[in-house]
């Protein structure tokens, strides 16, 4: 008898480019391979970037409002979580029902992780978040509710849920492509105003991320060692709010650093801005359920300074990089410091970072292991 095609549901919250974007990309790349038979359908909350991206491996790509938990939108959240709840639910129901395989990615895709509920057994959650604490027990609570599968992106994220034993859980490092021709950075005998120290920082500006504690490490360095050092922070703020750029822009005037360091906008393709670098910084003052930025970095050759918590100390060893304290900008200006005064040391760790990327964080590395779980967890699945 002809084993019937699956139908595979893959949702999620976005339609940019950002970490959580392009992991969810990656997903259903994978999924493709794996199935390439597979009916699979892909439903995002908003349209962007993303959605022509995801038509070339997906049968269908849809956009329409989901009830999705977000923070920066407390009332619409609030609307979509009350009054308007049973009509998201309604859609979600119809979408999982028709499934095989409801992946859903993100824990505040709300409406599906609910409805998840009515078919836990082949429903799974890719957990990409560690929640603030005033929202970790909303969606801890959800997820718990659910029953679904939880697949964490680090074992950070999976201790930060604490879920109890005998849930189907799995950890899965991220992963990216490889970059065919990617180089160490050329680094200079000395670093000099002419050829300084580059350095960069990608990601969301928000109040976490850290992009003003490292314009505050970079303002304490001593003039000499300011004087080479460049560095440029590359990102937006959610829905392109004014206020977060102004209050960074104002950091820098204060602390004497135009021309020292630069903002600029978020950009789909970063590769650019990773072959400028000799560097990268991710110095999140809220531990990072993974770090993807730091293994991009990694897959260019570039080595890592991060923030010592979260998911970061899984990516960063003391070959591919450095770790610091958590929110210590005198302790991430040392280390920039001791960088300037020793390039060799960047030429090592250049080295140790390629390694770590090659041996760890491959999106073949990613996709084998999804889909490993996959199958284990879902039996129409199973070849």
């Amino acid at each position: 008898m002809t084993r019937a095609r699956p139908h595979i549901l893959c949702v999620h919250q976005g339609g940019e480019l950002y970490g959580s974007d392009r992991s969810f990309l990656q997903a259903v790349q994978a999924i493709r391979s794996g199935w390439p038979d597979a009916w699979v359908r892909v439903v995002l909350a908003v349209d962007g970037p993303l959605r022509p991206l995801l038509a070339q491996v997906a049968d269908e790509v849809i956009a329409r409002d989901l009830c999705i938990l977000r923070l920066a939108n407390p009332v619409a959240t609030a609307l979509k979580g009350t009054v308007a709840l049973p009509w998201y639910l309604a859609q979600a129901a119809r979408d999982i029902a028709r499934a095989d395989l409801a992946y859903i990615n993100t824990t505040v895709v709300a409406d599906h992780i609910i409805a998840a509920r009515m078919a836990p057994a082949k429903s799974i959650i890719h957990v990409r978040e560690i929640p603030k604490p005033r929202a970790m027990p909303v969606i801890r609570g959800l997820c718990l509710a659910s029953g679904a599968g939880l697949i964490y992106n680090s074992a950070a994220t999976r201790d930060a849920f604490a879920m109890p034993a005998g849930r189907r859980q799995a950890v899965i490092h991220n992963g990216v492509d490889r970059v065919p021709d990617a180089a160490p950075p050329a680094v200079p005998d000395a670093f000099t105003a002419d050829r300084p120290l580059r350095i960069a920082m990608l990601g969301r500006i928000n109040d976490w991320k850290g992009q003003d504690l490292l314009i505050d490490a970079a303002a304490r360095l001593p003039a000499d060692a300011r004087a080479r050092l460049r560095v440029r922070i590359v990102g937006s703020t959610f829905n392109d709010v004014r206020e977060p750029i102004e209050a960074l822009e104002a950091k820098i005037a204060a602390g004497n650093l135009g021309g020292i360091v630069s903002l600029e906008p978020f950009r789909d393709d970063p590769e650019e801005v990773y072959r400028w670098a000799d560097l990268c910084v991710v110095p999140s003052r809220l531990p990072e359920p993974f770090g993807r930025v730091a293994i991009e970095a990694m897959a260019h050759g570039r080595p890592v300074i991060a923030a010592a918590h979260g998911g970061l100390v899984e990516i960063v060893d003391d070959a591919s990089g450095w770790l610091f304290p958590p929110n210590d900008a005198d302790a991430l200006a040392a280390i920039l410091a001791g960088v300037i005064a020793d390039p060799a040391s960047l030429a090592a760790h250049a080295a140790g970072a390629a390694q770590r990327f090659a041996g760890h964080f491959s999106s073949e590395t990613m996709s084998e292991r999804l889909r490993a779980v996959l199958s284990d967890w879902i039996p129409a699945l199973r070849v």
